[in-house]
């Protein structure tokens, strides 16, 4: 579901040039980020979602993106309240951890996160114990200079899962063999419609076929959306894990306390197994261990 409400093509239009060719030697391709100009076609195909769900999803991911900030960039850089917001889930029930102060009225204040269903519901209905933020603060730094004092073989890793994650591409041939069986389909119509024109056609087998290819066709447009849909999550991994490198290698020394907009660009989100144990999962999809002594 999420695929087909971060993509206009489920609504039933088509921007072109999503990608530009940079090399017409190998014919590589890169994401448009406004090399070149792009057009919209609205009502290119058959929809999925309507347009006005669409549209009110892309509102709610802006006004998150704002909230979470983004991976690189000055114009959006991370500007949340809290670094953890948003980002801090249950490894028991995977429920949200949210932010709470205890004692807050007095000098033994402590910040700490706990489960939402944990907080709503009581340990009846979830027991995961509360984490206190500044031992995921330290997590985190730990976590990044065990990345950082290992740069060239953890970027070695990210290098080799992007070749994993790229050697299985699906390939033009796919796509292009269910784009010959649409062009078919829709010759098939016409041919169809023609027949009725002319008379030529009983009423019940031209609505019969009608539905039939018709059907036909929509099912293959889904799956031309999908293969597409995963080509381009491949990508913006790709790019996630541009930006991860760049970052590393822009660094000059280890992190010696929590930087807000560090752990923003690095990490996607933390599941927390148990008060000693996290799981870091980074933007480029990789999950690393940070357990405490």
């Amino acid at each position: 579901m999420i695929l087909i409400l971060t993509n206009e093509k489920y609504y039933g239009a088509l921007l072109q040039q999503k990608t530009v060719m940079v090399d017409s030697l190998t014919h590589k391709r890169i994401r448009n980020k406004g090399q070149e100009q792009q057009y919209l076609i609205e009502d290119n195909h058959e929809p999925i979602v309507s347009k006005a769900l669409f549209e009110a999803v892309q509102k709610e991911k802006a006004r998150r993106a704002k909230l979470k900030g983004n991976v690189m960039g000055e114009s959006k850089r991370y500007s949340s309240k809290y670094a953890l917001s948003s980002k801090v889930y249950c490894g028991c029930c995977g429920a949200i951890f949210k932010r709470r102060t205890w004692n807050s009225n007095n000098p033994s204040k402590k910040v700490v996160w706990q489960c939402k269903t944990y907080v709503n519901e009581g340990r009846a209905a979830c027991n995961a114990k509360s984490v206190d933020e500044q031992v995921l603060h330290s997590a985190f730094e730990r976590l990044f200079n065990r990345m950082y004092k290992n740069k060239k073989g953890f970027i070695k890793t990210l290098k080799a899962n992007i070749v994993s994650v790229l050697s299985s591409k699906i390939g033009k041939e796919p796509l292009l063999d269910i784009e010959g069986q649409i062009q078919q389909l829709k010759s098939d119509l016409k041919e169809l419609v023609n027949l009725k024109l002319r008379n030529q056609i009983d009423e019940i087998v031209y609505d019969e076929e009608t539905n039939r290819l018709s059907g036909e066709l929509n099912e293959l447009r889904q799956q031309m959306l999908i293969l597409e849909e995963e080509e381009d999550q491949k990508e913006k991994i790709k790019e996630r894990v541009d930006e991860i490198i760049q970052l590393l290698n822009s660094r000059q020394d280890i992190l010696e306390q929590f930087d807000d907009n560090l752990f923003n660009a690095l990490v996607e989100k933390i599941t927390i197994l148990s008060p000693a144990h996290f799981i870091f999962t980074l933007k480029s999809g990789m999950s690393m261990d940070e357990v405490l002594d």
